[in-house]
């Protein structure tokens, strides 16, 4: 039961783990300093922000130190992750991966991952239900296709990005909106009506 939206949940929650985690290895790659401010860059110099396609991978951190706000970061992320693949349809998986995303917004895991891990907390308040949903048979049809653009752009933002920075950069916006806020909502609607055809 609810097979989709436990894909999508699961999916979700891993997807913004692997982001915490690539922000604190560049975290931990500044090594033991103090980040210069409440909100820094997890690349360092010198990476400038307004060149290239990702901003430096903008976070902030209420860890003066930005190794252990990397390792903090990494742990967070991992343990996302890890929860999302054995306990996604516990009791109070939802309310577990919430607190784990907003804490790792406040230890330098960025700002993409808090959003998608609370997609994916809410996504997983319809496992184990059976609501009646609306059918709306075009938003069913997408499924999984947002998940497979998003696995897609995980690895292929960096290949385009090195390839085509400046075109990236030109774009970077409207990219933010499609994969990092649109492709999320678009996958856990999609999965939940899905799981009621």
């Amino acid at each position: 039961m609810n097979n989709s939206l436990r894909l999508t949940t699961a999916f979700l929650a891993i997807y913004a783990g692997l982001i915490a985690i690539q922000h604190g290895i560049f975290e931990i790659l500044q090594g033991n300093h103090v980040p210069g401010g409440l909100i820094f860059n997890a690349i360092g110099p010198p990476c400038q922000p307004e060149m290239v396609w990702h901003a430096c991978f903008p976070a902030m951190t209420l860890i003066p130190n930005l190794l252990v706000t990397g390792i903090a970061a990494v742990v967070l992320g991992t343990t996302l992750m890890l929860w999302a693949l054995f306990f996604v349809q516990g009791c109070y998986a939802g309310w577990i991966l919430g607190i784990l995303s907003i804490l790792l917004l406040l230890v330098g895991g960025g700002f993409v991952p808090v959003f998608i891990g609370v997609a994916a907390a809410v996504a997983s308040r319809g496992l184990g239900r059976s609501s009646a949903r609306p059918r709306l048979p075009f938003l069913t049809a997408l499924w999984p296709w947002p998940l497979v653009l998003m696995a897609l752009w995980l690895p292929g933002s960096w290949l385009l990005g090195y390839f085509f920075g400046a075109a990236m950069l030109s774009v970077g916006g409207l990219l933010f909106l499609v994969f990092d806020i649109g492709l999320p909502v678009l996958a856990a609607v999609s999965s939940a009506i899905d799981d009621q055809e």
